[in-house]
């Protein structure tokens, strides 16, 4: 490599013929060497070789060099610098390749490669902006892909699939994916949710009204409610889980087996005016004992002895009926619901209901009564049906809560708690 003047001065013929040498290698070596060569003039291009294995080639316009490319000897490749060439036609032809750019259309009879994961972008119109569809490969594949395209479009409704092998055609959605759109725009759409085939070909289905005034979307909460809510809109398509809203509502249950006492203390609120008990299968550890009832007030039993209350039984036996009735307690500590005794435990247990009447009121006495079952045995047999009223004069202070228990022994049964509006 080497560079010339390209001046050839009168000398001795062996001295001329070494420098038109030097003259020629200089033209066949493209003027190569780490700076502008001696006497150039404007419009001479030649090789600048500063980087031993990317050397630039510069083009001199008189003034000033101006970089036309690199040269990359370890990739074989001609990197242009210029980036805003314009080409309104190009044919070039290389070993089995040809690419022709016209004015109308660009074709290519050979692959083109996106790299380095880069996309194959389609523009909107100018007109409507700058955005665009783009597709790109993977950033990391096992082997080579590639899709063949359908050589003929499907019909409405239909999707895209493929047969493994990378060969796409068009079909409809069946029963044998595990979710499917069926129907047409005239009879309505349905979205069909297939049991396990190992069942039957059975079906959950949700489709539109046959009419809609406009389009409606509902958006589905990001997480699951609580056992018992219910899925409810804001009125906006907006879903959400929540607790039922009833005028009677269950606010609490609670099973006790040989318990000195069940209560319940603390559900009583402005939501509600008035409350109801209802349990069953309950019965004492001892038989005979009387069942008892009071009310609570700062998660207390009310003890003082300002109970007064009045009591009433039909029964029915092996040889007849009758009534019974007591004119009342007063001034008690305790409240009887059932005055003649629970008998026989397990084997004949009690249900009853009790209202609680206000419980947050403060202009009148705190009030409990109900009615219960009762069957029981002795040698004829016995059944009995009883009602009972409890009124506490301790004040006229709102009430926590209730109590039930036995004169004697454990109690045991079901108790459920009911809020009335």
């Amino acid at each position: 490599m080497s560079q010339h003047d390209m001046n050839i001065a009168n000398q001795s013929f062996p001295s001329f013929r070494s420098d038109l040498n030097n003259a020629l290698s200089a033209i066949q070596t493209t003027h190569s060497g780490t700076s502008r060569p001696t006497g150039a003039v404007a419009g001479q291009i030649w090789l600048d070789t500063t980087s031993a294995t990317s050397p630039t080639l510069k083009f001199y316009d008189g003034a000033d060099d101006i970089s036309l490319a690199t040269i990359n000897y370890t990739a074989n490749t001609v990197d242009w610098l210029d980036s805003s060439v314009t080409i309104t036609g190009l044919s070039t032809t290389a070993t089995g390749t040809v690419l022709t750019l016209t004015d109308s259309a660009h074709t290519t009879s050979v692959n083109m490669i996106c790299g380095n994961n880069t996309a194959l972008r389609f523009n909107e119109l100018t007109a409507n902006g700058s955005n665009y569809i783009g597709l790109k490969a993977p950033a990391s594949l096992s082997a080579d892909l590639t899709f063949t395209l359908p050589s003929t479009d499907g019909t409405s409704g239909q999707f895209l699939k493929t047969d493994g092998a990378g060969n796409l055609s068009f079909g409809t959605v069946s029963f044998a994916t595990p979710f499917s759109i069926v129907g047409t725009t005239s009879v309505g759409s349905e979205i069909r949710i297939p049991e396990a085939t190992t069942n039957g070909a059975n079906y959950v289905g949700f489709k539109a009204p046959d009419s809609l005034s406009a389009d409606k979307v509902w958006t589905l909460p990001s997480a699951d409610g609580t056992s018992g809510q219910v899925l409810q809109t804001n009125g906006s398509g907006v879903l959400s889980f929540s607790s039922v809203s009833s005028d009677y509502v269950l606010l609490a249950t609670s099973t006790v087996s040989a318990s000195s006492a069940i209560s319940f203390d603390g559900y009583f609120s402005s939501t509600y005016t008035n409350y109801k008990i209802i349990a069953n299968d309950v019965f004492s550890s001892t038989n005979g004992a009387r069942f008892y009832v009071r009310l609570r007030r700062s998660n207390a039993d009310i003890t003082s002895s300002d109970y007064n209350w009045v009591y009433g039984i039909f029964y029915q036996t092996g040889s007849g009926s009758g009534t019974g009735s007591d004119s009342g307690g007063f001034n008690d500590s305790k409240g009887y619901v059932v005055q003649g005794g629970v008998y026989n435990g397990a084997t004949y247990p009690i249900s009853f209901e009790a209202n609680i009447i206000n419980p947050l009121g403060t202009s009148a006495y705190k009030t409990i009564n109900g009615n219960y079952f009762q069957p029981f045995e002795y040698s004829l047999g016995l059944e009995a049906v009883g009602l009972f009223g409890l009124v506490s004069k301790s004040a006229t202070t709102a009430i926590s809560g209730v109590t039930f228990y036995m004169s004697a022994g454990n109690i045991s049964g079901t108790f459920k708690l009911y809020g009335l509006k």
